[in-house]
Parts: structure tokens; sequence; C-alpha cells
């Protein structure tokens, strides 16, 4: 048997894909126009789904690594903040649970 990684199966897989979106655009039965308006739209609301999926999972990881740190805390038989002192850990300055103004 060969050596063969599913490099060209991946390959594949992605001319085929483009092949056929290009074949779509070119053979859809409405104007160049009418497509590109309809693509718009698409993007926009595919944009502000992505938003809200992205706010509510940054929200979750959020709370997963609040009680992650909770449960450390108490595995380690340390509730205080002795265990933050101990390990030289400030989990109240987490990126991941403070609101990022420099996002949009």
């Amino acid at each position: 048997m060969g050596n063969n990684d599913g490099g060209g199966f991946v390959l594949g897989l992605f001319v085929g894909g483009a092949a056929g979106f290009l074949a779509g655009i070119l053979m859809a039965p409405r104007s160049g126009e009418e497509t590109r308006a309809i693509l718009a739209e698409k993007g926009s609301e595919w944009r502000e789904r992505a938003g809200e999926i992205s706010a509510v999972t940054r929200e979750r990881l959020g709370q997963a690594v609040t009680e992650g740190q909770t449960a450390a805390r108490r595995a380690r038989g340390h509730e205080g903040p002795e265990f933050d002192d101990e390990f030289d850990i400030d989990f109240d300055d987490d990126p991941l649970t403070e609101p990022d103004d420099d996002r949009a």
C-alpha cells in the first residue's frame, strides 16, 4: 500500500467545491446584480449571526473558566485569596472574563 495522507482527497474536495460554486454562479437564472445583492444580504445575516454566536461563546467560556478556577481552589483545599497569593495568580484579571472595549 502507498503512503497516502489524504491530502489528495482534501484538495479534490476543495477544487470540486470551488468548481461547483463557480458553475452555480455562472448558470444562475438571476442577473449578476441580483445575485450580488442576495449574496450581500446573506453575508450580512451570517456576519450578524456569527457575532451573536461569538458573544454567547465568549460568555459561556468566561463562566466555564470561573467555575474551573473555583473547582481548582476547592480541589487544593484553598478557597480564599491565599490560594491566589500562593501561586501568584490574579484570577480577577482574566481576559476571558473581562469585557474587551476594543472589540466591536
